[in-house]
Formats: C-alpha cells, sequence, structure tokens
C-alpha cells in the first residue's frame, strides 16, 4: 500500500496522497513506509506551512492515528505557527462538522481542546 513519493511533491500533496488512502480502507494502522513518508513530509512543513493547506491537516490531526506514530506532535506545531489561521480553520471545522461528531467524543472533542489552547498559547500536546 505504501507508495513513495517523487522527490518533486510538495510535502501536503504528500500527506493528503497517504491519509486520503488511509482513510479510504478505514484503517487502524499503515505501512511504516507511509509512516516515514508522512513524518517526513510534516518536518518539511514546520518551515513553511500555507494557511489553505490547515483545513487537511485538521481533519489528519483528528484522523490518521496509526499504531505509535505522533500525529499530534508533528501537526501541532504547524498549528502553532499559524494561530489565529489554525483558529479559524478549527472554527470552521467545529462549525462543519461530520455527522455523528459530538462534542463529548473524541477526536471531535479534542478540537475542541486544542481551539482552546491555541487561544491561550498552550502548546501543552496531549
Amino acid at each position: 500500500m505504501g507508495q513513495k513519493a517523487s522527490s518533486s511533491e510538495k510535502p501536503i500533496k504528500t500527506v493528503k496522497r497517504v491519509f486520503k488512502e488511509y482513510i479510504k480502507y478505514s484503517e487502524s494502522t499503515d505501512s511504516q513506509e507511509n509512516k516515514d513518508t508522512v513524518s517526513k513530509a510534516l518536518k518539511r512543513l514546520q518551515a513553511s506551512s500555507k494557511e489553505k493547506d490547515l483545513s487537511l491537516l485538521i481533519e489528519v490531526w483528528m484522523y490518521y492515528d496509526p499504531t505509535d506514530f505522533p500525529t499530534r506532535e508533528l501537526i501541532e506545531p504547524i498549528f502553532y505557527k499559524n494561530k489565529e489561521a489554525a483558529s479559524r480553520a478549527i472554527h470552521t471545522r467545529i462549525r462543519m462538522r461530520a455527522k455523528g461528531e459530538n462534542k463529548e467524543n473524541a477526536p471531535f472533542s479534542d478540537l475542541i481542546d486544542l481551539q482552546t489552547r491555541l487561544s491561550k498559547g498552550n502548546q501543552t500536546i496531549e
């Protein structure tokens, strides 16, 4: 299932490609190759991330949860670098929540907590 990213592929496109494959099959695990690919792409995004990419990163933060992969630790610094834009994107995501998501259940409740931490400037990753 792991697909090699071309060296010219933009990091956000790499994340999107792997994430789409992951959710397509409702997986709870992912190949080590995909984990490494996403990890490298997210590290590259630390240096240059765009506001328009934040909605995808929110979805990945919420739902890319393969075993032993630090999704949130890799993505949250991007949100903190772009606090205002990330807060707006999270607010939009909360308003447009998916059917069946509610404030009592993770990962939706975690998203609300993230929004609170962003607004307070608290970078503690839970």
